[in-house]
């Protein structure tokens, strides 16, 4: 009797072990790089696009007006960015799209520290995400103020207090975006330095500053993805040409 106990008890565990396993799983699969993205990847004669184990750069041949370094969305594949940071190079920004933990930006807060030791020195230097991308670059932010000249945030906000450090902050969302909760975005506006900008995308959507499909919980666009990417380049290439002395 106790042994056919055991043995219920042993297979239920195995079904809960299994079960949770699949669940696990099931969470933790990525959205992933569609097409545009995956074409964004190449080197062209502009821009120099290089994969490596921690990041994936976009840098321009000559002298860049700025460096950002960027935290993906969560469960987002870094790649997804690769559209965004093209535009980006257009305006002659070099971009690192750093690579997360389980992509998980939360699991690589500090990652951006191994890129600054990398990167080539710009005259000026930022750091950005996405979503959750963006809470977790305004953390390290809060933290290194010292190491950058301001912080972007793309349908995000901070969950720290940057509102005593010399940082600019810029932060942009679009219109239809059902993702970002737009009650604690504007509750924890406060946390940013009182010189924060905000530009609101007409249209767009909180899944289409990158190139990984529809997001769960997401309004559909009334603008391209293609119009957003642009529009999002252009507007942070104008706000750090505004910083420029």
């Amino acid at each position: 009797m106790k042994h056919r106990r055991r043995s219920i008890l042993s297979f239920l565990l195995l079904i809960i072990l299994v079960g949770g396993g699949i669940g696990l799983y099931v969470y933790l699969t990525p959205y992933h790089a569609e097409s545009e993205a995956i074409e964004a990847l190449g080197s062209t004669a502009n821009v120099s696009v290089t994969n490596s184990s921690t990041h994936i750069s976009f840098e321009v041949p000559k002298s860049p007006k700025a460096s950002i370094i960027f935290y993906p969305g969560a469960l987002v594949e870094p790649e997804s960015y690769a559209p965004l940071a093209k535009e980006l190079a257009s305006h002659h920004i070099n971009t690192y799209i750093v690579k997360m933990p389980l992509n998980l930006a939360v699991l690589g807060i500090n990652k951006a520290k191994d890129i600054l030791d990398d990167i080539p020195k710009s005259s000026a230097t930022f750091i950005a995400g996405h979503s959750l991308g963006g809470a977790m670059a305004a953390s390290y932010a809060g933290k290194h103020a010292d190491q950058f000249d301001g912080l972007i945030l793309l349908a995000a906000y901070a969950n720290d207090d940057l509102s005593n450090t010399s940082l600019h902050a810029l932060s942009i969302y679009g219109s239809k975006d059902q993702v970002l909760n737009l009650k604690s975005y504007q509750e924890k506006w406060s946390l940013l330095p009182p010189s924060a900008t905000e530009h609101i995308i007409e249209g767009g959507n909180h899944a289409q500053f990158g190139d990984y499909g529809f997001q769960k919980g997401d309004a559909t666009a009334d603008i391209s993805k293609e119009d957003q990417w642009k529009e999002t380049a252009e507007a942070i290439a104008a706000w750090i040409s505004l910083l420029s002395p």
